[in-house]
């Protein structure tokens, strides 16, 4: 009777073993189900957000950085969702009827239609300074003189955060607008230099185009801060072929686009325009060509920034 009892609640534990891990695997599977979900509604709404209209920043050279002077200011408007991607030129920056020399960022803004910001770099003849641009125009006043040269400048959205890389380095700088005061936002990258810079979601992502330590021998390594600064948290590749060197060289605009689906989006000073849909390093996809800038029968080609006016 004893060796009788002992089976049933041998049988019985056992029935109640397997029964919780069916609750545990059900509630694991809804769970990942959720988690698959919100992501997807995370994809949707991205997806349906205004499409924000993309600007280039294009200079009559091509160069890296520090950028040279002499280099002619122009502003381009891009559609990433036309084929072939569409380049037209918009205007050119002055300041007073005088043109200004070797821009080095653009960014949005917000809340103002029509007009940008954007920042000059060390061999400007506005050196150094801050600038408040009419898109449709170009004409522009000087606003402030920053604490140093900067390049690749961003708006995080209507926050009031804006962040740029000091000029030659791969130095993140907050930018205090439209004071002019700068502040180290995130220690110096890895790399000796950042070519670009740009926000993804909530994050901002900055690009060393020639550099291949994260995925070698393919170029681009991307680097990742949050909006409190500090240094990177991760680590990514554009994970260009070498033998495309030119889409990653030298100096680069880097814009994310959500809208057209071409996601992590270079133009390069040397005239090409390629994306990438997957910067996991080291995984397919390599960047797909999008266009030569050189064969758009228009007068500048070289592009150094991006910025999306919403």
């Amino acid at each position: 009777m004893k060796n009788f009892a002992t089976k049933i609640a041998l049988v019985l534990s056992t029935a109640i073993f397997f029964l919780s891990c069916d609750k545990a695997e059900e509630e694991q599977l809804i769970t990942t189900n959720k988690t698959e979900s919100q992501k997807q509604q995370e994809v949707i709404s991205q997806a349906l957000a205004p499409c924000s209209t993309v600007y280039a920043l294009v200079l009559s050279g091509s160069s890296g950085s520090p950028v040279p002077a002499g280099f002619a200011s122009t502003i381009f408007k891009v559609d990433l969702c036309a084929s072939p991607t569409a380049y037209n030129f918009v205007s050119q920056i002055t300041v007073g009827g005088v043109l200004v020399r070797s821009v080095t960022g653009l960014c949005d803004m917000p809340g103002v239609p029509d007009f940008a910001w954007a920042v000059t770099g060390m061999n400007s003849n506005f050196p150094s300074k801050l600038l408040r641009v009419q898109i449709s125009t170009g004409a522009a006043s000087v606003v402030a003189t920053t604490t140093v040269p900067l390049q690749d400048i961003e708006n995080y959205g209507n926050t009031g955060l804006f962040v740029a890389i000091k000029e030659g380095t791969s130095q993140l700088m907050k930018v205090s607008v439209p004071g002019g005061v700068c502040s180290v936002f995130a220690p110096p990258g890895p790399t000796s230099q950042y070519n670009g810079l740009t926000v993804v979601g909530n994050k901002f992502h900055a690009i060393s185009g020639t550099t291949n330590l994260i995925c070698s021998p393919t170029l681009g390594d991307i680097f990742e801060y949050t909006t409190a600064g500090g240094p990177y948290v991760a680590k990514y590749s554009y994970k260009n072929l070498t033998a495309n060197s030119n889409w990653t060289m030298k100096e680069l605009g880097f814009h994310f686009d959500a809208c057209c689906g071409k996601r992590w989006t270079v133009g390069s000073s040397s005239g090409r325009i390629s994306h990438n849909t997957n910067i996991t390093p080291c995984v397919l996809p390599n960047p797909t060509f999008l266009l030569n800038t050189t064969t758009t029968g228009q007068n500048y080609w070289y592009i150094y920034d991006f910025m999306a006016k919403i």
